[in-house]
């Protein structure tokens, strides 16, 4: 099973914009590199093209089983770009997705436990 993870970011720091642009950039390969290395199964950045751009203007998504997610979580160099993005870019946020088979997996589980809460 896999588990997905979401970094999220919104609009770029004033003054700061050539180094976020590069951040991106370095935070593109890093996760091609893994990739490649099979550390993660898949990934993919996104822009928005609608939103509050400053609050949401872009995001990755990666995938991976969830000690490769986690591995990655703890591996010095994504706490390195994640501790960049800090002053780089507003709104930074990552979540954990529930992705492939495990969404089937909770909507049984949540029809399990409907069905013995009786809602």
């Amino acid at each position: 099973m896999e588990i997905g993870l979401m970094i999220r970011y919104g609009k770029l720091v004033p003054g700061r914009e050539v180094q976020a642009i590069q951040l991106f950039n370095e935070t593109t390969r890093y996760f091609q590199e893994k990739l490649a290395a099979k550390a993660v199964t898949s990934f993919e950045p996104f822009l928005m093209a609608t939103s509050d751009l400053e609050e949401e203007l872009g995001f990755f998504i990666v995938k991976g089983t969830p000690g490769d997610i986690f591995a990655l979580m703890q591996d010095e160099g994504y706490r390195y770009l994640v501790e960049k993005g800090l002053y780089l870019v507003e709104h930074l946020r990552t979540d954990l997705l529930t992705v492939g088979e495990g969404i089937a997996d909770q909507l049984e589980r949540s029809a399990k436990v409907r069905a013995e809460l009786g809602v």
